[in-house]
């Protein structure tokens, strides 16, 4: 999606990585107990994210890629259709990666929680925002 090989132009990758940026950070700042939060491509490749430091947050990318493919694959194995999100809990808190869904986006949406989030809210946000992301992914797509 946003390697060299795609039909992105420059300035669509750059609007599309300042357009996420944004989004990520309105998400943040707009949904209590959210510890980071990341888009990336199918592939691993970080959009945007609000990871301290590259190296951590291409991890997060390139795990969050992993495990949305696992589930897909699982999902597959006993004739489901593929899933729209993955819910990882713990007592620490959750973690939740959201399939975009937009024509040819290719792009997963996650977010780290603490334990004091609501799992309703922590949802509604997240499926707003990847809404959001997936109408400008639209537009950039024509």
């Amino acid at each position: 999606m946003l390697n060299e090989n795609d039909t992105f132009s420059e300035a669509q990758r750059h609007d599309l990585i300042v357009f996420c940026t944004r989004l990520l950070n309105d998400f943040c700042a707009t949904t209590a107990g959210i510890q980071s939060a990341t888009i990336a491509t199918f592939d691993g490749v970080t959009v945007a994210s609000t990871v301290e430091g590259k190296t951590e947050g291409d991890k997060i990318a390139a795990m969050s890629s992993s495990i949305s493919a696992l589930a897909a694959a699982l999902t597959r194995e006993v004739k489901h259709s593929e899933p729209d999100r993955v819910l990882l809990e713990s007592e620490d808190g959750r973690i939740v990666f959201i399939k975009v869904q937009a024509a040819n986006a290719g792009l997963v949406f996650t977010a780290a929680t603490d334990h004091t989030i609501v799992l309703g809210n922590l949802l509604w946000n997240c499926r707003s925002t990847t809404e959001k992301l997936a109408r400008h992914m639209s537009k950039l797509l024509g």
